[in-house]
């Protein structure tokens, strides 16, 4: 990650913004595909975190930047914008390949707002990022536990109970 992103916190908000927006657009236009209801509500609740981080983050930008967040730079802090062709998503062979874009970019975020928590000085905003890191972790956890029931690896223990690594 460029530490010049890290050190200007107008930089840091707007890349985190875009991402954010990113994130949204992606979860809501895979969510509007999706014909699995229970897939379809977990992808919505994704797309309203992706929002709700972008109003947090915004109203940092006007608290310790000031005035409105203006233009966003052109890419964010994620690979999401991998997934877009002229604001629809790309056709991927299959649903692992969305989510394994999915993961990559939440684990990206989460690194991004880890980083960015340990070079802030204001402990309040640092608390934000540092929960933003947890959330965006938790959002990984969620695409890969699904990842792993579409691949029919859910049982992550044998029925015996033992571990698979103890063999």
């Amino acid at each position: 990650m460029n530490d010049n992103v890290l050190k200007d916190k107008a930089t840091l908000l707007k890349s985190a913004i875009k991402s954010e927006i990113d994130g949204y657009n992606f979860y809501d236009l895979l969510a509007k595909q999706i014909t699995n209801v229970e897939a379809r509500k977990r992808l919505e609740n994704l797309r309203n975190d992706e929002s709700r981080h972008r109003s947090v983050l915004t109203g940092w930008y006007k608290k310790i930047i000031g005035g409105e967040v203006g233009e966003l730079p052109e890419k964010g802090i994620s690979p999401l914008e991998a997934a877009f062709d002229k604001g629809n998503l790309k056709k991927f062979n299959n649903e692992i390949e969305y989510i394994n874009l999915a993961m990559k970019a939440e684990l990206e975020a989460t690194r991004f707002y880890k980083e960015a928590a340990q070079k802030m000085d204001d402990a309040e905003f640092k608390k934000i990022l540092k929960e933003f890191s947890e959330e965006e972790n938790g959002h990984y956890e969620i695409l890969m536990a699904e990842r792993e029931a579409i691949s029919g690896n859910y049982f992550w223990f044998s029925a015996d109970g033992t571990s698979p690594m103890e063999d």
